[in-house]
């Protein structure tokens, strides 16, 4: 899913490798098979003979959301999934029901389908060695792939059920930081939420159904102790007669980069404050060893960060304080985010001493002996790779499959991972991993606070400027010089004015009073100039041409 770590977890190990690499230096993980029928329905399965007792894990994938729908369509990619619950054409209510029932897994409970704005995810957890459990999946989601019954009667009982079994990805879309992250990108205004209430025109949503549910956009995942042979035939049987194409092109889904912003923000459901600091990983496509390794660095830099972090302040406050670090790939964005929640009157203390520890960690980055730890722990995990992937559920598996697949990353095999990941770890030095804790650090990031609601709110500005302060002096400085700046500057400006209009005043008081004859136009008449004699008339009695009068007019003389 796009809410993805940059990181996939091996059971723990990461690995971490995107997709178009050149094939002679990193390969896809052959464990995980893939096809595809003649309409252009995909499907991947990982068969996993080391887990027998797991439960199948089904997720089918439609590149489908929120975003393709047009203002009259509003809650349409929310509703189709909420419509399949409750329907189907190869089982009936019962069926459906048992099938839903029994397709939660009571270990790591997925909800059966998760809208985004791109995306529309719908997840099954089987018990094993059941095949006709299986097959009802399968005819199922082949429903919901492209035979989907919408009528008056089938909505309806849709939007009457009292709990939806639907989910958004993210989980809350009104999360403060969620909303600032949204403002201004092309995901503005594409919510995926429910159908505004009122009467639903069904043919408008069975033809966006039609035309957005087509079988070449959609792809089916598989993994747990299943026959190969037996899944395909029922993969082509299910999905095979499934018909349509993706006509409309789609707009990408990005998030632009995080300004490094201060936002204050109110949420009702938390207890606590939260202190949020965000920034943009500068992460590319791996194409080789070599990029592959600068991208390890970078992940390794940013666990030795929180590692030091949780030694720190995490450990002097942990009695009232919870500390995360998060990093993920989303909509075209690799972010990180360090977040610490505590009570509002402890928040001040905190933030300075979260900035001067960060301070010192940019400056000194960490010992030569929290080097040497991290690296045996490193090591450690990398000889215990084989056992732990052995120790990895169905559930993960799929799950980590997904992260990769929709964040543009690709699953290498655990051999060639482990000899890529030890030639990295033999060849790191702590100044090298040192100066990347140093960039990390020297990025600007964005500053969000969050506070219950009800509670008198903080000066966030004061806080940044705290923080900022201990974290980056220089540039306190430099935006306290600026601002200076700016205020003499808005004085001066004032003051000018200010002078500007007395002396106005001034002039206007000494200036005579005029009275309104004197400031009537006079209307005294200049004399005219004389005209040119007329030229003489021929055929005149006595030939000779009359000498004009003078003119008298004062048309046209200036007072």
């Amino acid at each position: 899913m796009q809410r993805s770590y940059l990181r996939v977890l091996l059971g723990g190990v990461l690995i971490a490798v995107t997709s178009q690499l050149h094939a002679e230096a990193l390969q896809p993980d052959p464990a995980w098979q893939q096809g595809k029928l003649a309409n252009g329905f995909s499907w991947q399965l990982l068969q996993t003979p080391q887990r027998p007792n797991d439960r199948i894990q089904m997720r089918l994938s439609v590149q489908t959301g929120s975003m393709m729908e047009k203002p009259a369509e509003k809650g349409f990619a929310y509703l189709i999934p909420k419509v399949v619950m409750f329907n189907s054409q190869s089982l009936n209510t019962q069926q459906l029901s048992n099938l839903l029932r029994n397709g939660i897994s009571p270990d790591m409970p997925l909800p059966p389908a998760i809208v985004s704005y791109d995306f529309t995810l719908y997840n099954l957890s089987l018990p094993n060695n059941n095949p006709e459990v299986l097959k009802a999946a399968l005819s199922w989601m082949a429903d919901v792939s492209g035979h989907g019954i919408f009528n008056q009667e089938t909505v309806a009982a849709a939007l009457a059920a009292p709990d939806s079994p639907v989910a958004t990805y993210p989980p809350n879309i009104n999360d403060p930081i969620w909303r600032a992250r949204l403002k201004g990108t092309t995901l503005q205004g594409f919510d995926p939420v429910p159908p505004p209430a009122g009467k639903i025109d069904v043919e408008a949503l069975n033809s966006f159904y039609q035309r957005w549910y087509t079988p070449d956009m959609a792809t089916l995942y598989v993994a747990g102790p299943v026959d190969k042979r037996a899944l395909e035939d029922g993969i082509s049987k299910a999905f095979g007669s499934l018909e349509g194409k993706r006509q409309t092109p789609v707009s990408v889904a990005t998030l632009p980069p995080m300004k490094p912003r201060s936002v204050h923000a109110v949420n009702e459901n938390q207890k606590d404050d939260m202190l949020a600091l965000v920034w943009d990983l500068n992460w590319s496509s791996v194409k080789d060893s070599d990029a592959l390794n600068r991208y390890w660095l970078n992940d390794l830099a940013r666990e030795a960060l929180f590692g030091a972090l949780q030694q720190g302040i995490g450990k002097k406050n942990e009695k009232f304080m919870a500390m995360n670090m998060d990093c993920r790939m989303q909509y075209q964005r690799a972010s990180c985010m360090l977040s610490l929640r505590a009570p509002n009157e402890k928040m001040p203390v905190i933030v300075s001493e979260l900035a001067g520890e960060l301070a010192v960690l940019k400056e000194k980055g960490i010992s030569a002996e929290n080097f040497d730890a991290l690296i045996a722990l490193k090591q450690a995990q990398l000889q215990q790779l084989f056992a732990i992937y052995a120790r990895t559920t169905t559930d993960i598996l799929i799950n980590q499959r997904l992260m990769s697949q929709q964040s543009n990353i690709i699953d290498i095999p655990p051999e060639q991972y482990q000899r890529l990941r030890q030639a990295f770890l033999n060849n790191l030095t702590p100044d090298v991993l040192n100066a990347e804790i140093h960039a990390i650090l020297e990025q600007d990031t964005a500053f969000f606070f969050i506070q219950p609601k009800g509670e008198t709110e903080m000066n966030v500005d004061q806080l940044r400027a705290q923080f900022d302060k201990i974290m980056h002096p220089e540039k306190a400085v430099a935006a306290a010089e600026k601002q200076a700046a700016a205020d003499a500057e808005s004085a001066e400006k004032a003051a000018a004015e200010k002078a500007a209009a007395e002396k106005a005043a001034a002039e206007q008081a000494k200036a005579p009073a005029v009275t309104p004859e004197a400031a009537a136009p006079s209307q005294e008449a200049k004399p005219a100039e004389p005209k040119a004699p007329a030229p003489a008339k021929k055929g005149g009695q006595n030939g000779n041409s009359e000498q004009p009068a003078a003119d008298n007019n004062t048309d046209g003389v200036s007072a």
